[in-house]
């Protein structure tokens, strides 16, 4: 039996849970479930179960929509601002806080050392989410196969994300299409007056982006105005959430733009993981770096280019998210006895899984090889703590924020007496 949550229950419900959600996405998920479903019954299985699965299929941070769609099946779109906002608002301030140590602080030789262990962590966590997530997804050698060649698209042919995900989805529905029974299968669930309240919320969300947009673009600083773009089409298309959206991010910020390096992406990576809220939030620390080392808009002050453009990457980064869900959830919740959608998905998912792997591929040849490849330069220590950190996660279960301290603390001893 279901239970009616007040708005006053439910806000300091996900204020709760934006001070807490460590871990990544898989956690997230399962910290809601647990206390949504199984403890207050504020909704129901079937119901956590349908939203998550449209979340799945979006491009942005999955666990951040699942709590906007279910804020808004609970209280409508207020219910739905309120938990996607508060879900982020926390690791805002505090990875903004973080940034300014990191900035501030990291050259000094404890500072170093724990981000040389935590970078181990990093890469650790990486893998072992692609691991994970192969398991639950990967049941069919087709699924593998797809997997394989995103893996090769993106670091073999060089093939942008974009493409390869798209690619995926679109031969997913062609495989659902020659394989399906019925080819005249749900036609028309959709021709519902739900579709055209749909179309007038995306109206609404293009002009609040536009308004926006038009108001970075009369100040005339480039930064801000390819901030606001980059993010705003990292945002639309980096299936798959926060590792999706990370080789996305490595491809463009690091050799595009030239804005971080690859050092500071790493140690960026490092501040994410240990910060609660979607991982997807490192776009903060992108803005807050590339605002701290450029003028912005002539305030000759670092501290506010650097929260200016931290907003600016978060806000373009998750304006989408909001969209996506006030305009697909009601239409999703039309289809809750179509399956259309479950092939295409898995198809995406597996691009994902390959995807991941290939981030973390690149991040432990990046750390581990430090001049080219010479085997001469390969950190045999970062090496070390990689492999234990792995065995850490998938054999002994250790939780995400305990492996991040005390990594941390083991590079800085390390630093110290080595």
């Amino acid at each position: 039996m279901r239970n009616k949550a007040s708005i006053k229950e439910a806000t300091l419900y996900w204020l709760k849970l934006g001070f807490i959600s460590f871990g990544g996405p898989a956690a997230q998920i399962s910290m809601m479930h647990d206390e949504i479903v199984e403890k207050k019954k504020w909704i129901d299985d079937k119901s956590f179960f349908h939203a998550l699965n449209f979340t799945m299929i979006l491009p942005g941070p999955e666990a951040q929509q699942l709590a906007t769609y279910i804020g808004w099946l609970m209280h409508g779109r207020l219910g739905g601002l309120i938990a996607g906002t508060l879900f982020i608002l926390p690791s805002f301030f505090i990875l903004s806080l973080l940034t300014y140590i990191y900035i501030n602080y990291s050259d000094n030789i404890w500072g170093e050392g724990i981000l040389y262990g935590i970078k181990a962590a990093v890469i650790a966590i990486i893998f072992a989410a692609s691991i994970k997530i192969a398991k639950k997804v990967l049941r069919k050698f087709y699924y593998w196969l797809t997997a394989i060649a995103a893996f090769f698209s993106i670091n073999i042919l060089d093939i942008n994300l974009p493409i390869i995900i798209i690619s995926a989805g679109a031969f997913g529905l062609l495989f659902h299409y020659f394989n399906r029974d019925d080819k005249n299968h749900d036609k028309n669930f959709i021709e519902n007056k739900v579709i055209k309240n749909s179309f007038i919320t995306f109206l609404k969300a293009l002009a609040i982006w536009s308004g926006i947009f038009l108001l970075i673009v009369s100040t005339n600083e480039t930064i801000l105005i390819n901030l606001s773009l980059f993010f705003s089409q990292a945002a639309l298309v980096t299936f798959g959430g926060a590792y999706a959206l990370l080789p996305y991010v490595f491809q463009n910020i690091i050799e595009s733009h030239g804005w971080l390096t690859s050092q500071q992406m790493m140690d960026g990576l490092a501040l994410g993981e240990s910060t609660p809220g979607p991982l997807i939030m490192i776009v903060t620390y992108v803005g807050f770096i590339v605002g701290w080392y450029n003028d912005i808009l002539g305030l000759g002050s670092p501290i506010l280019g650097a929260i200016a453009c931290a907003s600016i990457a978060t806000f373009f980064t998750f304006l989408p998210s909001f969209a996506f869900i006030f305009i697909g959830a009601p239409i999703i919740e039309l289809s809750k006895k179509n399956k259309a959608l479950e092939i295409p998905l898995n198809f995406i998912t597996s691009a994902v899984v390959g995807l991941i792997a290939n981030l973390g591929y690149l991040l432990a040849y990046n750390s581990l090889w430090t001049d080219n490849g010479s085997t001469e330069n390969f950190d045999i220590h970062l090496f070390i703590l990689i492999v234990l950190s792995l065995l850490a996660l998938i054999k002994a279960k250790v939780g995400v924020l305990p492996l991040l301290l005390t990594l941390g603390l083991t590079g800085m001893m390390m630093k110290i007496y080595f």
